[in-house]
């Protein structure tokens, strides 16, 4: 699918929760492209995926510790980038960052999560809402880099809730 942009997070407001399309839905979400700063949203300078599982140690005495493979405990995407601080119509991408962070991040319709994420280039992290899973936006972190005025670094913190779902066709986790 070609879109105008190549990434984009988004918090669902309408259900089933498709990433959202058209001029009705531009309060809620920032979309991204690669390389320098685009039609007063941002672009993408790093995304880090961390998978963590559990692991049970039990303690031995005078031996090394035996250990216990408890499954993935947790997978939290860090996405990094600079959004400038438009003006004009709508909602700064800074303003919708500080919006969403203060609002409920499910609600009964998506209680796994109200967020969405789709990268064009790295796909296997994308996730759209559903009942059974989702992302929340743990963290939002705000950087005014030197003298560059109108620019601002961010780095959001995204948590997957929910259900991983199974193996498709190709043996591949979707969800």
């Amino acid at each position: 699918m070609t879109h105008s942009y190549d990434s984009i997070i988004w918090r669902v407001n309408t259900s089933p929760g498709s990433e959202p399309t058209g001029d009705t839905l531009t309060l809620d979400k920032i979309e991204f492209n690669e390389g320098a700063v685009v039609n007063a949203n941002g672009y993408l300078t790093n995304t880090r995926f961390v998978m963590g599982s559990s692991v049970a140690v039990n303690e031995m005495p005078g031996s090394i510790d035996k250990l216990q493979d408890t499954g993935v405990n947790g997978i939290t995407i860090y996405v990094s980038g600079s959004i400038t601080d438009p003006s004009g119509n709508g909602k700064n991408p800074a303003h919708k960052f500080k919006e969403w962070m203060l609002e409920p991040k499910t609600n009964t319709v998506f209680p796994k999560g109200l967020f969405g994420l789709r990268l064009d280039d790295f796909p296997v992290f994308d996730l759209t809402p559903t009942v059974d899973r989702g992302y929340i936006l743990t963290d939002v972190e705000f950087v005014r880099n030197g003298d560059t005025k109108g620019k601002l670094e961010f780095i959001a913190t995204l948590r997957f809730s929910g259900t991983v779902g199974s193996k498709d066709g190709n043996g591949d986790y979707t969800w």
